[in-house]
């Protein structure tokens, strides 16, 4: 399933809470719960926040390690996306890497490049997902 990245939450005057994303992702909840889990417990300093990109973009939330975007959560319903940025220099590594599945390395090398680096897009809807996500972290940290 393909969702646009549009959060649903869109109303500037409404943080989300726990609550709230909980019961808009549904099963992709424990998902998203296990993830940001997994960042807070491996990477030092990781803190999260959520930013209101305006009403084209909503409601994200993204996990920071001393002030370096690592990972941004865009809640939906039943779902979420997951965007990762990586330099030239973490996409040649993740090109390399024999861990990650080829539609991983398509995604990288489909993403348009910008100065922060390529954005990549993921739809989390199951857990079988976050082993190619976890090694994306891991390359991003490491470069």
């Amino acid at each position: 399933m393909k969702v646009s990245c549009v959060s649903v939450f869109d109303n500037k005057e409404t943080m989300p809470d726990d609550g709230m994303v909980s019961a808009a992702l549904g099963n992709a909840a424990i998902i998203w719960d296990e993830l940001r889990t997994h960042v807070t417990d491996n990477y030092p300093g990781v803190a999260g926040e959520w930013k209101h990109y305006g009403k084209a973009a909503g409601w994200t939330y993204k996990l920071l390690s001393k002030k370096r975007n690592l990972l941004f959560f865009v809640p939906k319903n039943d779902c979420f996306r997951l965007r990762i940025v990586l330099g030239e220099k973490a996409c040649a590594c993740a090109e390399a890497d024999n861990e990650l599945p080829n539609e991983v390395k398509e995604a990288i090398r489909n993403a348009a490049p910008y100065t922060e680096g390529r954005s990549i897009d993921v739809d989390i809807e199951r857990p079988g997902q976050l082993e190619a996500i976890k090694r994306l972290l891991i390359i991003k940290y490491e470069n």
